[in-house]
């Protein structure tokens, strides 16, 4: 008989979250992982590059075979192939318990759960891995790649979404930001209005069409191409993985603004919602575009906590909501104040991790720093 030690849980991530932390970055990113940490449990974080998956294939057969392993089946074929190999299977069979919050590492373990190669507890934190318009034919596929996985979300419509999908429960994971590094700055303002973002549901288009030359100055980050625009509008290069722009920087960009604004196009994924919660954390009126995404409509009341105006894509209706903050700093301090409270109480970090121990807690998870021994 060979007794082996298996540590509880893992946390495979993308590449950089970890080691932000010792630059003391926020701590949202690990998803309420670090928290857990403090609190005396024993997550232990794996970075992609540990398992060789941080360089993607450029311009050779397995990029092409990734790009088409996606459109026909919505999986990472290279991904795959890499988790595929003994020793990565061998190191990730360490632990009872993985948690993911990367799509690609989700499906691809799921598979490897499906096939029975890795006999974990697989908890994967789905982030827009389907959309009202998914294919019906990956639908499938996922709904069987991640039968026997515990999916949940960060949003309550994402995790309506892909309940019905899945045809399974999906739970509802509330995220939260480290409110300990977003905090207002008293005594300072800059005359700007700020707006960030790269993911793909940023409707930048709409938000510079709207912009009127009269409008005090607009500064952008982000890293997607930015249509022709004013000379009221700056726009800087911006990415949260190859840290072009640092956290400090981004936060004082925040703090400074008179208020910030988020453009988003209509989709059920809650876009924006790391910048919405930073900016609240930072006491400032956060304006966002009325779309079906909204991740909790009962903390974000338009008006009191945020201003919700305009549906996606219209310019008229950006221009009214600009101009009602533009026109009234009363409201946009009293926004600010308001979601500044709600964040710190409701939809911080902390709040993150308790609401995923309590998941992992119904799901049978030890979250013990202690070991557990496996017997063959």
């Amino acid at each position: 008989m060979i007794v082996m030690h298996k540590t509880v849980t893992a946390y495979l991530s993308k590449g950089g979250r970890g080691s932000r932390l010792e630059n003391r970055g926020p701590t949202e990113f690990l998803y309420g992982i670090a928290e857990l940490n403090q609190s005396g449990h024993g997550i232990r974080l794996i970075d992609e590059a540990e398992l060789g998956l941080d360089k993607l294939p450029r311009r050779n057969l397995w990029a092409l075979a990734n790009v088409v392993g996606y459109r026909l089946c919505g999986i990472p074929v290279w991904m795959l192939v890499q988790l595929l190999r003994r020793s990565n299977r061998h190191a990730l069979s360490q632990f009872q318990t993985i948690l993911v919050t990367t799509n690609s590492f989700g499906i691809c373990l799921g598979l490897l759960n499906r096939l029975g190669l890795i006999r974990a507890h697989i908890v994967f934190i789905a982030m827009g891995l389907v959309e009202q318009t998914t294919s019906h034919r990956i639908t499938i596929i996922y709904r069987s790649l991640l039968k026997h996985i515990t999916v949940c979300a960060l949003s309550r419509p994402e995790a309506s979404l892909l309940a019905r999908v899945l045809r399974k429960e999906v739970s509802f994971v509330p995220f939260g930001v480290d409110t300990e590094f977003w905090q207002p700055q008293v005594g300072k303002s800059g005359d700007y209005v700020f707006s960030i973002g790269n993911d793909r549901h940023r409707d930048y288009a709409t938000l510079v069409a709207a912009w009127k030359s009269s409008y005090p100055k607009l500064i952008i980050v982000t890293k997607l191409n930015v249509p022709a625009h004013g000379v009221n509008v700056e726009v800087i290069k911006g990415d949260w993985h190859l840290q072009i722009i640092d956290d400090a920087d981004v936060r004082s960009l925040m703090q400074l603004a008179r208020f910030v604004i988020l453009p988003i196009k209509n989709t059920i994924q809650p876009s924006g919602q790391s910048a919405c919660l930073q900016a609240m954390a930072c006491g400032k009126a956060v304006l966002l575009t009325d779309f079906a995404g909204l991740w909790n409509n009962e903390l974000l009341i338009s008006e009191q906590t945020c201003l919700v105006g305009g549906k996606p894509g219209s310019v008229a209706g950006m221009q009214t909501a600009i101009e009602q903050l533009l026109a009234n700093q009363d409201l946009v301090d009293r926004i600010g104040g308001n979601a500044r409270d709600m964040v710190v109480k409701n939809l911080n970090s902390w709040e993150m991790s308790t609401a995923l121990a309590r998941l992992l807690s119904r799901c049978n998870i030890n979250l013990s720093r202690d070991y557990v021994q496996d017997e063959f």
